[in-house]
């Protein structure tokens, strides 16, 4: 039974282990990291997507102990055009921790062609990135404020029956727009706060083994209303709080039991999400151009951009979603 907490409570108890699970609509989990017994084995990582009408933008940070894992994305949805890069490193020193806090912390990476910084701050959340031959390609060029405005988000925490230091702990918080500039080249995405959507993935975790794991991701906009999606795979013990939600307008509407059709082994593949009430029926249909799926692979994940379509219930009022950008990620925890 899905389990709502209303007051803020330590992930880890006394023995560094996670014995409960839930949800709420405000980020009440307290990562109480120092708890933990071997905090080197704590998978963290900070995932941003940014999003105008003309392009959208993936940059995700994972550290693993000395494991350093940078994936950057970009896509122009007016020419299909992708193009990606990544940093895979183990640093003789651990790298430089994520921000713990949405408003304290900074995060840096330089090496020859890299120079990365996120910070957090009251003010918002910075990200500076200049990316020497990019895709060997061009030179990406990437300075952007993520402004924080009023809404819900979607934090759970999700235990293992059979190990209890194992844990799966995520935020997904879509309350944001962007200030500033993409540029690949000669090219420049500029973003504003009325043509940018931005979400944060923010995710804690440590598994016995790898797991396969899918997400849908939205974040648009839909007859003057702003519409956030995501629907994941199952991780650990989530009878007390799975992740699958959508927000209208900022206010989260959590979803119980989702049905998923699809074929994770085919980028090709259309998905289809619904309750049995009825209260979500979506279809993702990946995108092509010249009949060439707009997909990429980056290290360890597959990036599946299409369409999202169907409708959706909100304050007992049925809309229509038609045709926005959407997009799936495949990869392994």
């Amino acid at each position: 039974m899905q389990q709502i907490v209303e007051k803020t409570i330590n992930i880890f108890d006394e023995n560094g282990e996670v014995t409960f699970g839930g949800w709420s609509k405000v980020p009440l989990f307290e990562y109480n990291k120092d708890n933990y017994a071997a905090p080197k084995q704590l998978t963290e990582k900070d995932s941003y997507f940014i999003s105008s009408s003309e392009m959208g933008f993936y940059i995700s940070v994972k550290t693993v102990g000395s494991e350093l894992a940078i994936r950057i994305i970009l896509i122009d949805y007016k020419t299909g055009e992708i193009v990606r890069d990544s940093v895979s490193k183990k640093l003789w020193l651990d790298p430089t921790p994520l921000p713990q806090s949405p408003n304290l912390g900074e995060f840096k990476y330089t090496d020859k062609r890299v120079a990365l910084t996120i910070t957090n701050t009251i003010e918002g959340r910075y990200i500076k990135c200049d990316f020497i031959d990019f895709n060997n390609i061009k030179n990406l060029f990437v300075k952007v404020k993520v402004n924080n405005i009023d809404g819900e988000s979607m934090n759970i925490i999700a235990p293992f029956d059979k190990n209890h230091k194992c844990f799966y702990h995520k935020q997904f918080v879509p309350h944001f727009t962007a200030t500033g500039v993409v540029r690949f080249g000669g090219t420049d995405y500029n973003l504003d706060e009325n043509n940018s959507f931005v979400y944060l993935d923010w995710s804690r975790y440590c598994l016995a083994r790898h797991k396969k794991f899918q997400v849908l991701s939205v974040t648009s906009e839909i007859d003057d209303k702003k519409l956030s999606v995501n629907f994941a795979s199952k991780v650990g013990n989530n009878r007390k709080g799975s992740e699958n939600c959508y927000f209208i307008n900022g206010r989260l509407n959590k979803i119980g039991r989702l049905k998923v059709v699809g074929d994770d082994k085919k980028t090709d593949s259309n998905w289809e999400f619904s309750t049995a009430d009825k209260n979500v029926e979506l279809q993702f249909n990946p995108s092509k151009v010249d009949d060439k799926i707009l997909s990429c692979k980056c290290d360890d994940l597959t990036v599946v951009f299409g369409k999202l379509n169907g409708t959706l219930m909100n304050d007992d009022k049925m809309i229509e979603v038609k045709d926005i950008n959407a997009h799936m990620i495949f990869t392994h925890l």
